[in-house]
């Protein structure tokens, strides 16, 4: 039983320790060293200086200090730390308030604080401690609720992955013990000897703990193997206090069991050890069993002054402990009948079958609590099923839509890359085709520049066969010598074929120019329109003369006359019409 107790001062003494101890002030810079602390241990470095300074401030001293804290997170952006100050402002509260308003908000804070940040594990953690703060005010329906909420937060988590995760389910397993579930009690219990890696008093505290629980199912022989582990296991270690609480248990399960010689020893070590160190109900619970064990031995005076030792500490304890009471006055009622003093026998049994009422009336409440707290634990592990599948629906239809928005997003690339490929091989052909027109260009612009050079070369042979014309007509005065010559002549000028081929030459370079030209100035003759073409090649009035046939002269006549029929302004040229169309 001590293992059990042991448990309860753990979370209850503190929070009474201010009582004995005088108000301490504000300290400004108390916790300056969290800025240099490494952040995995920052959160438990701030609560060790919360407890051991600021629990038992004032009111107002204690919520600068938390607040001192809140700014050093922020400053760290130390989420973990910053839920923490919740947490600690409740405890604040609790510490010394006891069941109050202000620690349930402050625990809820915590919690949608975690949540909001996405800290599962800060979730689970805060969860759990408001379940014992709950437990601790005997708020146990709220109590088991939350302990269920946090055990499916931290098996997401991985209970590998969370820090001291031995000594939460110890504590959750304390819960269940003490509401007289000792099979939800065995589950925690094994989970943290599980987690518990080294042997340590809390590993022979679990497997202690582990045989109380099938003590009081009535399966002794699975005790005894954890109590005798137990044992082995506080040896190993040379730790006294434990040897004896193990052994003490041992000796219960040989009292249970009648054998009082073997059980005699191990009790009364048992005993002396609880004295030794405060354990006075423990103390009673082993004096009770001694003093059974002597009345059966007849051994009646000792018996009688260990009930007196054994009255005065259970005035010392806990009024409630009405078990204890009972199986006192059960012994007083035996010792009295065995010295046939039987008016206060009777008066002892009364007193006994009393306590047993009061006792029944509470089993009977805790009965119907165990199976309030059973209905809870089934709606809620129902209500964590349906949410899990609900997760997972929900979860599914995300990821749903997440391939859907992938595959659009591929099937875009795609038809974005086709396209970008399309565009860009137009882009190609386009430049192949600009490339092939420049080309042709570029031949159309020789092969004119080619035959407008052909023609001026025989414009120049022209000229000199005129001179040699003029000479032989002097020499000769031959007028069929002059008639052939005039007709070879007349051969080499631009003729209609000429023109027709220099017309589709020069039609390849400026393709628009004879359509603008008629559409434009439709009184043109054929005349007008070679000569507007001669102009457009920027050829000079000798050079147009030769490739027409005619003189300089005519060539300045005929620009007059085409000037008129254009109807140009003063400081309109015919080059500036050409260079237009």
């Amino acid at each position: 039983m001590l293992c059990i107790l042991s448990i309860c001062l753990i979370l209850v003494g503190p929070l009474f320790a201010h009582e004995f101890e005088a108000k301490q002030s504000y300290q400004p810079n108390l916790f300056i060293s969290l800025k240099k602390t490494p952040v995995e241990g920052r959160v438990e470095a701030a609560r060790l200086i919360y407890k051991q300074h600021c629990r038992n401030m004032n009111e107002a001293d204690a919520m600068r200090c938390i607040d001192e804290i809140k700014r050093i997170a922020i400053d760290l952006e130390d989420l973990p730390l910053e839920c923490a100050t919740f947490d600690m402002r409740s405890d604040y509260y609790s510490v010394n308030r006891g069941y109050n308003i202000l620690s349930n908000t402050y625990f809820d804070q915590a919690v949608a604080f975690a949540r909001k940040n996405h800290m599962q594990l800060e979730t689970g953690i805060y969860q759990h401690r408001k379940a014992n703060y709950y437990f601790l005010y005997k708020q146990n329906t709220a109590a088991c609720r939350y302990f269920l909420l946090s055990e499916e937060n931290l098996r997401e988590v991985g209970f590998a992955n969370v820090p001291g995760v031995s000594a939460l389910f110890l504590e959750t397993a304390n819960f269940y013990y003490a509401m007289g579930d000792f099979e939800n009690a065995r589950i925690n219990l094994r989970y943290a000897l599980k987690y518990d890696t080294k042997i340590s008093r809390t590993s022979v505290n679990i497997i202690n703990t582990i045989g109380l629980t099938y003590r009081n199912n009535g399966e002794y022989e699975l005790a005894m193997n954890y109590f005798n582990n137990a044992l082995k296991m506080a040896a190993a270690t040379k730790d006294t206090v434990w040897m004896a609480i193990a052994g003490g248990n041992i000796g219960s399960i040989y009292f249970l069991q009648h054998r009082y010689d073997k059980a005699l020893p191990l009790i009364r070590a048992d005993y002396n050890q609880s004295l030794k160190y405060g354990q006075k109900l423990n103390a009673v619970i082993a004096l009770l069993r001694i003093i059974r064990i002597n009345i059966d031995h007849y051994k009646f005076k000792k018996a009688g002054m260990q009930l007196d030792t054994a009255n005065r500490l259970l005035l010392n304890i806990d009024k409630k402990m009405l078990l204890q009471r009972a199986q006192y006055y059960d012994l007083k009622a035996i010792l009295n009948e065995q010295l046939n003093n039987i008016p206060q026998a009777a008066l002892y049994r009364d007193r006994a079958e009393n306590l047993r009422d009061s006792l029944a009336k509470r089993d009977n409440m805790a009965a119907i609590e165990r199976v309030r707290l059973q209905w809870i634990t089934e709606k809620s592990r129902h209500e964590f099923n349906n949410l899990k599948k609900s997760t997972q629906i929900n979860t599914l239809k995300q990821n749903t839509i997440i391939v859907v928005l992938i595959l659009l997003i591929i099937i875009t690339a795609l038809v974005f890359n086709r396209q970008r490929l399309k565009a860009n091989k137009d882009k190609e052909l386009m430049a192949l085709e600009k490339r092939r027109l420049d080309e042709e260009l570029t031949n159309a612009i020789r092969a004119l520049n080619g035959y407008t050079e052909s023609l001026m070369q025989k414009n120049i042979l022209i000229d000199k066969i005129k001179a040699e014309l003029e000479n032989v007509q002097v020499k000769f005065n031959s007028a069929d010598v002059a008639a052939s010559l005039d007709k070879m002549l007349q051969a080499h000028i631009m003729t209609d074929d000429s023109w027709a081929e220099f017309k589709r030459l020069f039609t390849r370079v400026h393709s628009t120019f004879f359509y603008n030209l008629r559409h434009k100035y439709a009184n043109l003759s054929d005349t007008d329109v070679r000569l507007l073409a001669l102009i457009k090649l920027k050829l000079n009035n000798r050079e147009m003369a030769g490739m027409l046939g005619i003189t300089v002269d005519g060539i300045k006549k005929a620009k007059q006359r085409l000037r008129k029929k254009m109807r140009l302004v003063a400081d309109e040229t015919l080059e500036d019409v050409t260079d237009i169309l």
